[in-house]
Parts: structure tokens; C-alpha cells; sequence
């Protein structure tokens, strides 16, 4: 019975090519023991609850507008996209873009949840994440690494458009709101990505895949500049990432964008 109604249901949406990354996870998941029962997801989620690592944070101050003068290597970036990540304030859950150092566009955002998601029960489902992991966008000074405009999240099954990945090791990204979350938009919904509507996602992937190959300061993470043995500001158009979990580095381009991910409760 479920076959016929699940075959007719994938055929209706192939024929009229609405069909989506997570519709077909949903069917997929109807066919396999996907759904914990109440004492078991109880049990499996006290477990990873105990047992899986929250990330760390890396930047503990705020961001002004007083830093491009404090820190004049800040204004070699042509943007600067600063997000507050925190849960309540004035500016909590948004995104302030400059340009040049001047203030060009604020939006609202979602960033991670900040709980714990729990894993898929089995390989072969979908909807949920293979491990267990803490859904944080940790704090902290960033810069692109890779841009993908039709990017689709394995891990949860669904579609990320215009994704400007930052955080490698945890896979995170901006990138256009799945449409039925948008009205969650300026509260903590995401998975740990930070969640931008259609027409913001799509202008600053096209404004900062157009700096690609700038040379640019080199930041850590903490958000101090990385010195050369005179104490000068060291500049590059290429830059290294190395996996935390094969030890493989990479090499990718620069893009002349810096992204400040800050808790400021206002």
C-alpha cells in the first residue's frame, strides 16, 4: 500500500519538476526504520548528549566601527560581514555588511540552533545528521575558503544556494534561507550555517566571488593578524587549510571578504 502511494506521490512531483533534495529523503525514510521510539531517543540522546564535544568559541570581544581605525589592516578587506550570533539584544541575530568600511546593507540571520543534534537512527536515512554534533556557529574572525552556488547539504538532505563556505571543519557556511524557514529569520534556527534570505544570499555571493584572488591580510582566527618577523601585517592571495580530521591541507584562493561571527547581548 505504501509503495503505491509513495510511487504515486515521486511521480506527481518528477512530473511537474517541483521535487526536492528532502522530499526525497522523506520517502526514502518511509521505507526504512528511521524513527526512534520515545525510550529509545530518550537513551541514544542522554548518551551523545554525554559524549559529543560542544566547538569552541574563538572571539570573545564585539566588533565597532572604530576597529577600521584601530586596526587599519581591517580596511585592506573590501568586505567585512559581521553577525551576531547571540539570542537576545538589538542587533542579536543579524548581519551587517561593509563595504570600503562603510556600512552598505543589515539583515536579519539565523545562525545554529545551539543544541545538541542527535544522529540519523540508520545509515540510509536522511533529515538528520550521520553523528551527532552541537549545532554552534562559534564565534570568531573568518575568511572564505570556496564558494558554491548550487550547493546541497548532504548531512541534511536539503539545498544551500549561494553558499560561501568559511569553516571547513565544521562545514559551515553562508547561505540562502531554505524557504520554509525564512519566517525564522532573525531568531537561532540553523543547523550551525548562517541562514540568509534569497536576495542578500545571492548579492553577496556574486560581490564576493568577484574579489577572488586579492591580496589580503592574513587573520587568525581570534582575530589578531599574523605577523612577519618585523611585526608587519603579512599579506597573501592564497591560503591553507588544513583538515582537523585527515591532517590533508588544501590550497584555495583568497576572496577580499572577512567575516566576524560575535555574541553580543545588547
Amino acid at each position: 500500500m505504501n509503495v503505491v502511494k509513495y510511487g504515486a506521490l515521486a511521480l506527481t512531483l518528477v512530473m511537474s519538476q517541483t521535487a526536492s533534495a528532502s522530499f526525497w529523503g522523506k520517502v526514502k525514510n518511509a521505507f526504512n526504520d528511521c524513527k526512534y521510539d520515545e525510550t529509545e531517543y530518550q537513551q541514544v540522546y542522554q548518551f551523545e548528549k554525554e559524549t559529543t564535544a560542544k566547538l569552541d568559541e574563538h572571539f570573545t570581544g564585539r566588533f565597532t566601527e572604530q576597529d577600521f581605525t584601530d586596526k587599519p589592516w581591517m580596511k585592506d578587506f573590501r568586505y567585512v560581514i559581521v553577525v551576531n550570533k547571540a539570542s537576545r539584544g538589538a542587533t542579536a541575530q543579524t548581519m551587517r555588511v561593509y563595504e570600503s568600511g562603510l556600512l552598505i546593507h543589515q539583515t536579519k540571520v539565523s545562525t545554529g540552533r545551539e543544541n545538541l543534534e542527535l544522529r540519523r537512527k540508520n545509515k540510509v536515512c536522511t533529515g538528520a545528521p550521520p553523528k551527532s554534533y552541537w549545532s554552534q556557529t562559534p564565534t570568531g574572525f573568518y575568511t572564505p575558503k570556496y564558494l558554491s552556488k548550487d550547493h546541497k547539504s548532504s548531512s541534511w538532505d536539503s539545498d544551500m544556494p549561494f553558499a560561501i563556505f568559511f569553516d571547513l571543519d565544521n562545514g559551515l557556511a553562508l547561505h540562502e534561507v531554505y524557504p520554509k524557514y525564512k519566517e525564522y529569520l532573525g531568531s537561532r534556527a540553523s543547523g550551525g550555517c548562517i541562514r540568509q534570505d534569497k536576495e542578500t544570499a545571492a548579492a553577496m555571493f556574486e560581490r564576493v566571488q568577484a574579489t577572488e584572488g586579492a591580496t589580503v591580510p592574513m587573520v587568525n582566527i581570534d582575530g589578531t593578524p599574523v605577523l612577519d618577523e618585523q611585526g608587519r601585517v603579512k599579506y597573501a592571495n592564497q591560503q591553507f587549510w588544513t583538515s582537523a580530521r585527515t591532517g590533508e591541507t588544501v590550497k584555495f584562493n583568497t576572496f577580499s571578504a572577512l567575516i566576524i561571527v560575535e555574541d553580543v547581548k545588547e
